[in-house]
């Protein structure tokens, strides 16, 4: 698929803003918590999904000179953005397997690094927000890009620092998925279905394209929907509890995965 760096890019560095908010989160709760087995994949998805970026942009020349709009192109911030929210992250994990010692640099730099995370996720959704395709000319694609942040990295934090003592995380993390996936239902379903109804020649080409991938559709919202439902089984043991963990986070990102194909399937230019 033509858009596949894409796919990698956004879903990468979206789950990794998300496993650092929550590590960050986890750390103001356990001061003494590590964290390097959330910390560590977070770096690795963010570097994966800023070589994804570069390898879209092509040649050498162009990525230089998309960065050095940054004033006026949302590409351009995403990019800086990107890149600095990597740059933290890698340190983070630098100083927690070389200088673990150091734990309020290390704590700052988790911090850091979620902050311009989330600023990150508003500037990928702006570099499609504001572009030509009327598909996603909405703030229903800023929703769902914090609402995919929020859900894989959740999860993965979940799943990754089984080993860790993260108190009340589990509690945080199943209202949390359960929140961004209503959230992210109530703005993006109806505006999908509203593009048959629509006078926009481009919206309705969309229409059409969703319409003929209705089990990718019905595949997204299952696949998070039971994910995040696997979250309010009864809790159990903790080592019994890592296959419903797993199952919840493989669901929650296959189907943030399938959403993201989607998205990038019904770009018709206006």
């Amino acid at each position: 698929m033509e858009e596949l760096a894409l796919i990698i890019f956004t879903i990468c560095v979206q789950a990794a803003v998300g496993l650092m908010l929550f590590t960050a989160v986890a750390k103001q709760l356990n001061k003494d918590g590590i964290f390097k087995t959330a910390v560590a994949p977070a770096a690795g998805l963010a570097i994966v999904g800023l070589l994804a970026s570069f390898l879209h942009l092509g040649h050498p020349i162009a990525a230089v000179n998309t960065l050095m709009g940054f004033a006026t192109s949302w590409l351009s911030r995403e990019i800086w953005f990107t890149s600095a929210f990597t740059g933290l992250t890698v340190l983070a994990v630098l100083l927690i397997y070389f200088k673990p010692a150091a734990k309020k640099a290390i704590n700052i730099f988790i911090i850091l690094a979620a902050v311009i995370g989330l600023i990150d996720v508003l500037a990928m959704a702006s570099v499609y927000t504001s572009s030509s395709v009327a598909a996603w000319q909405s703030n229903s694609i800023v929703v769902e890009f914090y609402a995919a942040a929020i859900s894989m990295g959740a999860l993965l934090f979940l799943a990754l620092s089984a080993k860790e003592d993260t108190g009340r995380m589990r509690k945080i993390v199943a209202i949390a998925v359960a929140a961004a996936f209503v959230i992210q239902a109530v703005a993006m379903i109806p505006y999908y279905n509203g593009f048959g109804a629509s006078d926009n020649l481009a919206l309705q080409q969309s229409h059409a394209i969703l319409s003929s991938t209705t089990p990718a559709m019905v595949l997204k919202w299952a696949a998070i929907l039971v994910g995040a439902g696997l979250l309010f089984l009864p809790a159990r043991e903790k080592n019994k509890d890592a296959p419903i963990i797993l199952g919840a986070t493989a669901l929650v990102v296959l189907g943030q995965a399938v959403g993201r194909y989607l998205f990038f399937a019904i770009m018709i230019v206006s």
